[in-house]
C-alpha cells in the first residue's frame, strides 16, 4: 500500500520531497497549515508562533522530519495533492489526456469518466517517459492511487510497484 509518508520515502528524492513538502505550506488552506504548525511545535518543543513565523522551506525541512510520523499523514496526503495540482498541472494534465478524463488545467471537472486500468497506466507511463521524470511519474501515479481511491489504486498503484522495483535493480 502507498501511503503518503510511503511515497515521500521511497518515491521522492530529497529535492522533490522538499518541492512537495513547500507546496503544503503555500497553497495549504490556513486550519490545515494551522493544525500541522501545532503538531510541530508540540512534536519540536517549539512555540506555535515559532513555526508559524518560518519560511515555507524552513517549515518543510521540519515537516520531513517528521516523515515517520503517522499524525502527519493528513498533511503529507494535502502536500501531495497541491504540489500536483499546483507545481505540476502539465503531468497531470498529459496523464489525463493519455486516459481521456475530462479535465480543466488537470483539474478533473466531472464524475463521468472510468479510472484507468493497469494496461493503460503503463501505456501512458511509457508514452510519457520522454516528457517527465521517472520520479515524477512515479510519485504522480503513487498519488493518484492514494489519493483517488480504489479504483484508480487497482491501475495505478502495480504499475508503481513495477516502475520502483525496476528501478530498485538499476541502482543495485
Amino acid at each position: 500500500m502507498w501511503t503518503a509518508h510511503r511515497i515521500l520515502k521511497e518515491l521522492a528524492d530529497s529535492d522533490q520531497r522538499r518541492r512537495i513538502l513547500t507546496a503544503f505550506w503555500k497553497h495549504g488552506d490556513d486550519s490545515s497549515k494551522m493544525l500541522a504548525a501545532a503538531q510541530l511545535a508540540r512534536a519540536m518543543h517549539f512555540r506555535d508562533e515559532t513555526i508559524r513565523k518560518m519560511p515555507s522551506g524552513k517549515k518543510a525541512e521540519l515537516l520531513a522530519s517528521r516523515i515517520g510520523s503517522s499524525e502527519f499523514e493528513p498533511a503529507f496526503n494535502t502536500a501531495l495533492m497541491l504540489y500536483h495540482t499546483h507545481d505540476q498541472p502539465k503531468l497531470l494534465a498529459a496523464f489525463l489526456d493519455q486516459w481521456k478524463v475530462p479535465h480543466l488545467n488537470g483539474s478533473i471537472e466531472t464524475d463521468d469518466y472510468t479510472p484507468p486500468s493497469a494496461e493503460a497506466v503503463r501505456a501512458a507511463a511509457s508514452q510519457l517517459s520522454s516528457d517527465f521524470s521517472p520520479g515524477d511519474i512515479n510519485v504522480y501515479l503513487a498519488s493518484a492511487g492514494l489519493l483517488m481511491g480504489d479504483e484508480w489504486r487497482a491501475g495505478t498503484w502495480p504499475v508503481v510497484d513495477e516502475r520502483a522495483a525496476s528501478h530498485n535493480a538499476a541502482k543495485s
